[in-house]
């Protein structure tokens, strides 16, 4: 149980953290230059993605259409992603 909690614990901060990485301004959003710079730059597992796909994630993760994608999003795009559990960020 203490070691699930651990884990649990470390996927929160992780997620926190790559939150701030893409939210270069840190006003709690991560605009679509935001995402598209961390992402043309840094590359997924070694492969930069194009245009169209940054353009994509974008639409994906951005629930309410605002053109932001705010930490609960991130979450969720991150669930997405990385098969990591929901309940375990919130």
């Amino acid at each position: 149980m203490l070691a699930r909690k651990m884990k649990d614990t470390d996927s929160q901060e992780e997620i926190q953290e790559a939150f701030k990485v893409f939210d270069k301004d840190g006003n709690g959003y991560i605009s679509a230059a935001e995402l598209r710079h961390v992402m043309t730059s840094l590359g997924t597992l070694g492969e930069k993605l194009s245009e169209e796909e940054v353009d994509e994630m974008i639409r994906e993760a951005d629930v309410d259409g605002d053109g932001q994608i705010n930490y609960e999003e991130f979450v969720k795009m991150m669930v997405r992603i990385d098969g990591v559990k929901e309940e375990t960020i919130n």
